[in-house]
């Protein structure tokens, strides 16, 4: 073992991850007060949203905050299970207003699959009574099940589902839960208008339904080709003359998916451009009134999906990544592939262009959804 990983390694166990204080055999009937570890991204607090219904259920009696950054935060918007969103930047001021305001909590659960010195150091700051986390990959030559300071921990991966939501459900198990293996995503837009960029959509402009086109996902090579994002619009406008198609943008993508709108369907009032806000929920707002979703993989298919909307995806080849993410949604959906582990290169053009045309004449006949 290398000098530098060694000392990593007894730092982590002697310091960072020695027991607690006043650590004791955890006692499931004295908790009363919990704090989440979820501030990251979008995604992931989507699909953590399963693991706080359950955690509610298997402490109903308690109060559970949870530690969310700012782009996530919004995410909780009215979550019946969540007393109390508090945003984190992970960086010394953060930790500073952290400790700062800190308050006692009975149970911290730490929800990062793998070894994170920050985390830990914030655990301690907290000097909770107990501290859980889901099952742990080892790091610096130290397994994460060997670390003292997490006094409640699964001795393995979940066993049931490869799903990352499902992981989170099986640290509920763990601490003496029964979590419904049937689980679904949850989000509570507040559907108080649309926020988009060109005058928003009227009650009768919507009649015949929208569909939201998103060509973009997290990455610059996960993006559908142009060709292809206008070619399913027109096909959606020609299936159907009256309804609205919205572009799904992202900061970083509205100034360009707002210039392709402008050239390929100048003056057409049936093709909006949605404008991004600061809370991604806000989207819901649209998804909410619209008949499907086509996008690549990107946090915006959790989010449909906790609203069961019918759905197209383009997936990178990554089956192992897919099986950890893919929506659990009972809502109709077709997932396609590309020929590329790290990009969507190579997916099939006219398999992509069916599978729209089959979801448009699925729900051509259906009403818009009213809320």
């Amino acid at each position: 073992m290398k000098l530098k990983t060694f000392l990593k390694s007894f730092l982590l166990r002697r310091v960072v991850a020695r027991e607690l204080p006043r650590d004791a055999p955890f006692q499931k009937d004295r908790v009363q007060t919990i704090l989440v570890f979820r501030f990251d991204r979008i995604g992931d607090m989507v699909v953590t949203t399963p693991f706080l219904f359950e955690l509610k259920r298997l402490f109903p009696a308690a109060d559970i905050d949870v530690l969310c950054s700012q782009i996530n935060e919004s995410l909780l918007h009215q979550n019946p299970s969540v007393r109390k969103r508090l945003i984190f930047s992970p960086n010394v001021n953060g930790l500073l207003t952290l400790l700062a305001s800190r308050r006692s909590y009975d149970l911290v659960i730490d929800l990062n699959h793998s070894v994170i010195w920050r985390d830990m150091l914030m655990i301690r700051l907290l000097d909770p009574v107990w501290v859980a986390s889901t099952f742990k990959e080892g790091r610096y030559g130290v397994a994460g099940r060997s670390l003292p300071l997490y006094r409640v921990m699964p001795s393995e991966e979940c066993d049931w589902t490869p799903m990352i939501a499902g992981k989170y459900l099986n640290l509920v198990e763990h601490m003496g839960g029964k979590p419904n293996r049937d689980f679904q995503y949850s989000l509570y837009p507040n559907h108080q208008g649309s926020p988009l960029s060109d005058g928003g959509i009227k009650a009768k402009e919507s009649q015949a339904g929208i569909w939201v086109v998103n060509q973009h996902g997290g990455r610059p090579q996960m993006a559908l080709r142009d060709e292809d994002v206008r070619r399913v619009t027109e096909m959606l406008l020609a299936l159907n003359h009256d309804c609205l198609i919205v572009f799904a943008t992202s900061p970083q993508t509205y100034s360009s998916i707002k210039s392709k709108r402008d050239q390929w369907f100048p003056n057409d009032r049936r093709v909006r451009v949605y404008a991004p806000t600061p809370n991604p929920i806000d989207i819901c707002n649209v998804f909410a009134r619209a008949k499907g979703l086509i996008t690549p993989d990107t946090s915006l298919i959790h989010m449909a999906s906790a609203l069961q909307l019918p759905m197209v995806i383009v997936f990178a080849n990554e089956p192992d990544l897919y099986e950890q993410w893919k929506p659990p949604s009972t809502a109709w959906q077709r997932h396609l592939f590309s020929k590329d582990s790290k990009s969507l290169e190579g997916y099939d053009q006219q398999e992509f262009i069916n599978a729209c045309r089959e979801l448009a004449e699925l729900k051509k006949a259906s009403p818009p959804p009213t809320h």
